[in-house]
């Protein structure tokens, strides 16, 4: 076991604090060299002299260090390493003959960096961040292993591979239209024909949705005539009906090709892929690659958070699903009841039902995109205005709408100081509750502008539910998550909204999340097909919602025996027949 020291340089702002780390430290104090100021005038902190006494992590004022215990990895296993005091990878996974290997893990323990490197975009220096990465010092480390030959095959340039960048939204950048970026030959035409673009082919890429945008990043990839093709969160942005085509499609490929998929959605991955290999570690310091197990067997361990064959526990409690009982026909104490709703746009028409919330309840809202889900939540919260019906009256309302932008310079720590007298905002329970779980310790200094996507999310999720309400509105709240982030929300989310006897309505397209947090589900669809119209039903029990969610998809899930966590069938499978037959497309119970 090694002790590592982390600096995070995006968060280490020296000429802001009286160096509070070399004041503290104890063997500073006792003349010894252990932090002292390297040459970007930032510390340098000796993992050699440190005694792990935690003092300068407790002190930093803007939670920029850290200092670990790497668990059993051997330091010899080091692939690639940031700088002394940088993040570093243990391990990278192996790439099947043929197949989809699936890679999972908590966001920032070097997944892409594992991506970068299978596809020879990246050298790794194998810790030596000092010299220069070469490939025969590559080379030599693996010899007598199975990734010799493939980075045999990198070194000489034989060996055509194809990545999927992890952040689309930089597509729309450039000035290309869909088809040029794509590309015009069989297989591009054939790529944009199976992810349905051929409509927008015309289209420039800056005019796109978040979702358009995956698919045409998904295409340009597919398009490529490659040996190894990686596919980086490739369902970021994508309802669950262009999951499932993008499954299909990666399947299809898999059959004659290698790909290694990096994958946030589990019952997605549990679909696509043969074996995964699980990453542990911790955030930004160093993450662990394990050795490749079963899907099956992946997800489930990764569930339970204990790892037989290296002894290893990377998660304090296992994530416990359980199989919705059925809802009561007729429910006392409904808390919010809202009215049929319409909004007509001049290409699109929405129309909703009249449904009820009862206390402590919260209802998911599924449907494929484009069918009015933000819009329904939309007019729920005042924002947007109907063109037939109203919201309900008398009903306090907080809502963390779909796109959240950070204009303002103010951090979390300030932002709940500033609304600590308002009584439209519970201090106490952002602080206690909110923050820890959904681990905003770390970024409440961080002004937030200077968050990332997962770390923007949560803390619009905790301002959101920090704000006393009849009814909490969250516009797809997993987005930009990691798995473990995904079902840490879901239950927080369930916790709160149950405790302050509130409602809640949450937009997502994560099963998991959805089965995690929801008591019931309202259904949007396009009727008779018509891409022009939008209609919303519900609330359905969670079992009526999903079968008549799935029966459109094309899908049927049944539940793990071991875990009761959903789990899609193999289409013409004897499950996927059987309960095509009885018109269950969603088992609440194990099969």
């Amino acid at each position: 076991m090694a002790r590592i020291a982390i600096l995070l340089q995006e968060r280490c702002h020296p000429k802001e604090c009286r160096w509070e780390c070399q004041a503290y430290c104890p063997p500073v104090r006792m003349g010894q060299e252990c932090i002292v100021e390297g040459p970007l005038g930032k510390p340098v902190i000796s993992e050699t002299l440190c005694i792990g006494c935690g003092i300068c992590v407790h002190k930093c004022p803007f939670d920029a260090i850290k200092i670990l215990n790497t668990p059993e990895a051997d330091e010899r296993e080091i692939v690639h390493r940031y700088g002394y005091n940088g993040f570093r990878l243990y391990r990278l996974p192996q790439p099947p003959t043929t197949g989809i290997t699936g890679l999972l893990g908590p966001n920032g323990t070097g997944k892409s960096t594992a991506l970068r490197v299978l596809a020879g975009a990246e050298v790794p220096n194998l810790g030596d961040y000092a010299g220069a990465a070469d490939w025969a010092k590559v080379l030599a480390r693996f010899r007598g292993t199975a990734l010799h030959e493939h980075f045999e095959k990198v070194a000489r340039g034989e060996l055509r591979t194809a990545l999927k960048p992890q952040y689309v939204d930089r597509l729309a950048e450039t000035d290309r239209t869909v088809g040029e970026q794509v590309g015009d030959g069989p297989a591009a035409i054939a790529a944009q024909e199976r992810l349905g673009l051929r409509e927008v082919a015309g289209t420039p890429l800056r005019e796109l949705s978040g979702g358009q945008l995956q698919l045409v990043a998904i295409a340009r990839t597919l398009a490529t005539d490659a040996d190894l093709y990686l596919f980086d969160e490739p369902s970021s942005y994508l309802d669950i009906v262009h999951r499932l085509r993008v499954a299909r499609v990666l399947r299809e490929l898999g059959a004659t090709k290698s790909v290694v998929v990096v994958e946030h959605d589990l019952a997605l991955l549990d679909y696509l892929a043969d074996q995964a290999h699980l990453l542990y570690g911790e955030p930004a310091a160093f993450g662990v690659i394990t050795h490749p197990l079963a899907m099956r067997t992946a997800i489930n361990t990764y569930l339970t958070g204990y790892l037989k064959d290296e002894n290893v526990r990377f998660r304090s409690e296992p994530v416990r699903f359980v199989a919705h009982p059925p809802r009561p026909a007729s429910r006392p104490g409904a808390l919010v009841r809202f009215a049929p709703l319409a909004k007509r746009f001049p290409s699109f028409a929405l129309a909703t039902g009249a449904g009820e919330i009862a206390k402590g309840e919260t209802i998911g809202v599924v449907g494929p995109n484009a069918t009015g889900k933000t819009t329904f939540v939309r007019m729920l919260a005042g924002v947007e205005p109907p063109t037939e019906g109203a919201p309900p009256p008398g009903v306090s309302v907080s809502y963390k709408p779909q796109y959240l932008k950070a204009n303002q310079p103010w951090n979390l720590r300030d932002r709940s100081a500033a609304l600590a007298g308002d009584p439209s905002f519970d201090a106490r329970t952002f602080e206690r509750e909110l923050v820890p779980g959904l681990h905003l310790e770390e970024v409440l200094d961080v002004a937030l502008p200077d968050l990332s996507g997962g770390e923007l999310q949560r803390a619009a999720v905790a301002l959101a539910l920090a704000r006393p309400a009849t009814l909490y509105l969250l516009d797809e709240p997993s987005a930009y998550l990691d798995a473990d982030e995904r079902m840490a929300m879901a239950r927080l989310v369930r916790r709160q909204v149950e405790r302050q006897a509130a409602s809640a309505l949450v937009v997502d397209h994560d099963v998991y999340f959805l089965d995690l947090a929801c008591d019931a589900l309202v259904v949007f669809r396009h009727p008779d097909g018509d891409l022009a119209r939008g209609l919303g039903d519900g609330p359905f029990p969670m079992r009526d919602g999903m079968n008549r969610l799935l029966q459109e998809v094309g899908v049927t899930f049944r539940r793990d025996a071991e875990t009761l966590r959903p789990r899609i069938n193999r289409e013409g499978s004897v499950l996927d027949r059987e309960q095509r037959a009885k018109g269950e497309y969603y088992y609440d119970v194990p099969a």
